[in-house]
């Protein structure tokens, strides 16, 4: 008579193989659970940064001998806004601008909008659209102007951070 009983005691490499397949299944699954993690978190985190809703041009024009004009055009995109260079503190950010590395007050071609903002508290001024912004300044013998706008957009929900663009014309 033969013995039908088998040994039921897995030998040490069937069981080495055994916990090795499950560990590798097991960091298999959290490697792309981590993966998939890290890719939603880089992508929220570029959204952010990589949106770009204002968009700004810069002229500058020889009026005379002795005078230029810097023409700052900000474009935003629907539902987006920029602030006023006046707008109050405990507020918005302002736009603001350099030219040369001093701070100037530019005219504001464009009225802006006063109007009580419920995500600051207070009457703003702000602008919906297009800004337009200019500045007279003597001409100077490098025949170029340097500066700087740095603005802050929100869109009614949230507000992105500040932002400086720097512009660099020649007339």
């Amino acid at each position: 008579m033969q013995d039908l009983s088998f040994n039921k005691t897995p030998n040490r490499s069937t069981f080495a193989l055994y916990l090795a397949s499950v560990f590798r299944d097991f960091m298999s699954a959290h490697i792309t659970l981590l993966s998939i993690f890290i890719v939603c978190c880089f992508a929220e985190v570029t959204k952010g940064q990589s949106q770009n809703p204002v968009k700004w041009e810069f002229n500058a024009k020889k009026l005379t001998d002795r005078e230029v004009e810097i023409l700052a055009t900000a474009t935003m995109q629907a539902g987006w806004v920029i602030y006023s260079q006046n707008t109050d503190e405990g507020g918005p950010i302002p736009t603001s601008f350099t030219i040369a590395g001093k701070s100037v007050q530019f005219e504001e071609k464009t009225t802006p909008d006063s109007v009580f903002d419920e995500m600051f508290d207070m009457t703003v001024l702000k602008f919906k659209n297009k800004a337009l912004f200019t500045l007279r300044i003597p001409v100077s013998d490098s025949r170029r102007v340097l500066g700087t706008v740095e603005f802050m957009t929100c869109d009614g929900t949230r507000c992105l951070p500040p932002k400086e663009i720097q512009f660099d014309e020649i007339y």
